[in-house]
């Protein structure tokens, strides 16, 4: 282990937090603890991560920050990404409040571009307005300023994450399953993230040196999106021709909840310019593309 690891603490260690996980070494980035609401799922993912590795149960809806704060060691990482708890930020205003107990290095708090205001296309960057149009966009906020209200930059960190896709999860996935539908006539603009490309970026912001981030209101603040935003029916399109699946249907957008529509047709061309100039994070997968290109087609059997 080198002088300069930190144990991290990953809280909520779903389906990019098990990747950021995955890839914490121990011998580089010092011993990893990872929480789920379920303790015997906690110990497993530990044990699928390596011995470096320990899974706590915990509960966010309810732990309150001094147990949130014994299972933090002094001067570790705190990547903290599991959904809101709660509406109003009283979760986040809890692990907030137990880093600076626990004396942790730096909290970083993986968010969501559903906080900005919906784009009309625009160009989207950390200085875009925000107004969230979705109820989970709302949460995320309230969410985003408990953990500001608590803890300044440089020892807390904002990643703003695009839609997340991956194996397993995301429209190639739902193609696969049939259940993909285009909202709309599918010219919204949509950004994404894959979550290996997500998980790189957490562990680029947890270790970043501080001056990096500076200080200030607005620093430690990233949006984390691929390089090439595109309209969501191009998207679907290409994927299911690459994987070997029909073309999904069009539905109206009047058919689908607001909550759904407030997603999928906010429009927004997320830029993740800022991450890339002061954190140094480059994508693995700069356009959906490469990704898609990587997926098996589909048995022609099935």
């Amino acid at each position: 282990m080198t002088a300069a690891a930190r144990a991290w603490v990953v809280i909520g260690a779903g389906y990019t937090g098990a990747r950021v996980a995955a890839m914490l070494d121990g011998s580089v980035h010092g011993a990893v603890i990872v929480t789920r609401r379920d303790a015997s799922a906690a110990r497993s993912l530990a044990a699928q991560v390596g011995d470096h590795a320990r899974g706590v149960g915990l509960d966010l809806a309810t732990a309150d920050r001094a147990a949130i704060a014994a299972i933090i060691p002094a001067g570790a990482i705190v990547a903290m990404l599991a959904p809101p708890a709660r509406p109003d930020g009283a979760a986040e205003a809890e692990i907030a409040a137990a880093v600076v107990a626990a004396g942790a290095h730096r909290l970083v708090y993986v968010s969501s571009t559903g906080v900005y205001a919906p784009g009309g296309g625009a160009v989207v960057d950390e200085g875009f307005a925000i107004a969230p149009a979705t109820t989970t966009g709302r949460a995320r906020l309230a969410a985003e300023r408990a953990i500001r209200a608590a803890i300044a930059a440089p020892r807390r960190v904002l990643l703003r994450a695009a839609g997340i896709y991956g194996p397993g999860r995301g429209v190639l996935a739902r193609l696969r399953a049939g259940t993909y539908r285009v909202i709309g006539d599918g010219r919204a603009m949509v950004s994404r993230i894959h979550v290996d490309d997500l998980a790189a970026a957490v562990i680029a912001a947890g270790t970043v040196a501080e001056e990096t981030i500076g200080t200030g209101d607005d620093a430690g603040i990233y949006n984390a999106a691929d390089d090439e935003p595109c309209a969501s029916a191009d998207y679907a399109d290409a994927a299911a021709d690459a994987i070997g699946v029909p073309r999904p249907p069009r539905v109206p957008a009047a058919e689908v909840s607001g909550e759904v529509t407030g997603m999928l047709l906010a429009d927004r061309r997320i830029t993740s310019a800022r991450m890339q100039r002061e954190l140094g994070w480059r994508p693995r997968y700069p356009s959906w593309r490469a990704a898609i290109a990587a997926e098996p087609a589909a048995d022609p059997r099935s």
